[in-house]
């Protein structure tokens, strides 16, 4: 959460500093902008992604992110809903689907629930 107020700091100082040149973005308010407000693009993330993945040398993609990020929202308990709605999907289902993987804290919460329903028969 750290990181989100000093994002948020530094975006308010790039707005006073670019003025009414600063971008204002109409499809909400996002973490990842350019210095003069403009909300980076997919393209971009996946380039950085990449660099990353390289300098790294780990495996990974732009894409799998998204996973990742869809399931720890479920794991922690978010309503699929409210997942569906932050990642843009029409249906549920399409979350649940695609984007939602058992994890092993999910596996053993599944375990931990029916050992506590089979322990009161």
């Amino acid at each position: 959460m750290e990181f989100l107020r000093k994002e948020k700091l530094r975006q308010k100082q790039n707005r006073l500093r670019y003025g009414e040149f600063y971008a204002v973005s109409d499809m909400g308010d996002f973490v990842c902008r350019k210095e003069s407000g403009e909300v980076i693009t997919p393209a971009v993330a996946k380039y950085h992604t990449r660099k990353a993945s390289e300098s790294l040398s780990i495996d990974f993609n732009y894409h799998s992110l998204r996973h990742t990020h869809a399931t720890m929202l479920i794991e922690q308990k978010l309503p699929t809903k409210s997942v569906q709605k932050r990642l843009g999907h029409s249906r549920a289902a399409i979350t649940e689907d695609r984007y939602v993987h058992l994890t092993q804290k999910m596996a053993r919460d599944a375990a931990d629930i029916f050992d506590s329903i089979t322990s009161d028969l």
